[in-house]
């Protein structure tokens, strides 16, 4: 018996070659074996549960929580018009409650450092890395300025750097400006925080879940590794401080990880004896995947969401290639993505396929490590067509200084 739990998880797909994806490994491991497979999710990726409506898997229900535990209250905070502050009010009167009766808190913002942007409110000027077309993030607890995707770093200005304006402003929020407001807030409450940054020692993140469990921290806070997978019977109330952080990436999964994660991260609370409540600050209220989350209704979700995907031909209807192209000078890199894009085009032609080309385009993140990126998505109705798409782009001429790659099935789009 093989069994994948969170089967939906991204990380179970390998971003370096070789791009694999641990669920497709696993399905092929146990046909070969003549063995059992388990996908265990109370998310389910789109593709595997469109998979088990159409009856290539055995769709199991697990309709009730253990011992019968009842889901938390889940309430959805409008933010768009609220007070200054990361926690809104009825977060905060819910979490004086809980502290006074003793229960624990989690709070999720899956986004780490302290500010998200830093601007000169008198010229304009926005600090980016210089290598990668990104902003910079304040880190407080170290005064520095920090690339996320290249991890180039320089002292936080206390002045602008282009106008020397003094009063410079930090915008946005993390991790770090949420446990800043919490100790404020709640001086006499332990605190928490788990982010990358904060777990980067050996056997850091399994003592701080300990450490938790055991009570020693009253309040626990931080990005997405706390929000799947963790039992505390003593979590009464839970807080998705940001819920929009990647609801309008630039991405057509980015509906379906909100609604997971909001979901995983409810999941944390009313596991004990105590009901749990759980608030979804958002500026979206409205949005199917913010709605179906607090209703705990992953088929409508699933039922609205895969109808879209099928009005765009994106999967689970389809499967996907996405084509990366990278170089130091951005010509050769345009030039190079236009190559393959005509390529594609007379493949479809001369194969009369289905196959369905977007792009050449710049990546969202059009500049990273100082190579400019493009990309094209190839769309196919089989994994047999996309394989004979990438076959005939095999023996292209590569330009000097150009790297491309081949993303079967990809999950990440940046």
């Amino acid at each position: 018996l093989i069994v994948l739990d969170e089967e939906h998880d991204g990380s179970f797909k390998q971003e370096q070659v070789p791009r694999y994806h641990a669920r497709d490994v696993a399905i092929e491991r146990c046909r070969t074996s003549r063995v059992p497979l388990i996908l265990g999710s109370a998310t389910p990726s789109l593709e595997t549960y469109h998979a088990a409506k159409r009856g290539r898997y055995q769709l199991l229900r697990l309709p009730q929580r253990v011992c019968d535990q009842r889901l938390p209250h889940v309430q959805i905070v409008d933010t768009r018009s609220r007070r200054p502050g990361v926690i809104s009010r009825p977060l905060h009167q819910a979490m004086r409650d809980a502290l006074a009766e003793q229960g624990q808190i989690i709070l999720l913002l899956n986004r780490r450092g302290h500010s998200s942007q830093i601007q000169c409110p008198a010229c304009g000027f926005v600090m980016h890395c210089p290598d990668c077309d990104i902003t910079l993030t304040n880190h407080r607890t170290r005064e520095v300025a920090i690339c996320h995707y290249c991890e180039f770093e320089t002292a936080t200005p206390d002045r602008c750097p282009k106008c020397g304006f003094e009063s410079i402003r930090f915008l946005g929020f993390g991790t770090q400006r949420l446990e800043d407001e919490v100790r404020t807030r709640f001086p006499q409450a332990t605190c928490l925080r788990m982010d990358s940054d904060s777990m980067k020692k050996p056997g850091s993140h399994e003592k701080a879940l300990a450490e938790f469990r055991d009570g020693h921290h009253q309040i626990l806070l931080g990005t997405q590794m706390i929000a799947k997978g963790l039992d505390f019977p003593n979590v009464t109330v839970v807080g998705v401080i940001n819920a929009d952080t990647g609801l309008h990436m630039p991405n057509f999964r980015a509906a379906e990880r909100t609604f997971q994660l909001v979901t995983q991260v409810a999941g944390r609370t009313g596991r004990g004896d105590r009901p749990g409540q759980v608030f979804v600050q958002t500026f979206s209220p409205d949005h199917p995947a913010i709605v179906t989350a607090a209703k705990h209704d992953y088929e409508s979700f699933a039922r609205q969401e895969i109808a879209i995907r099928r009005e765009f031909s994106y999967p689970p209807w389809t499967v996907m290639m996405r084509l990366i192209v990278r170089g130091l000078r951005l010509a050769d890199v345009a030039g190079f993505a236009e190559q393959l894009g005509d390529r594609l085009l007379q493949f479809k032609e001369a194969a009369s396929s289905k196959l369905r080309v977007m792009g050449p385009a710049p990546a969202p993140i059009a500049r990273i490590r100082n190579r400019y990126r493009y990309h094209l998505l190839v769309l196919a109705v089989d994994d047999r067509s996309l394989q004979d798409a990438a076959a005939a782009i095999g023996d292209v001429n590569v330009p000097k200084d150009v790297q491309w790659i081949v993303d079967i099935d990809p999950v990440d789009l940046q």
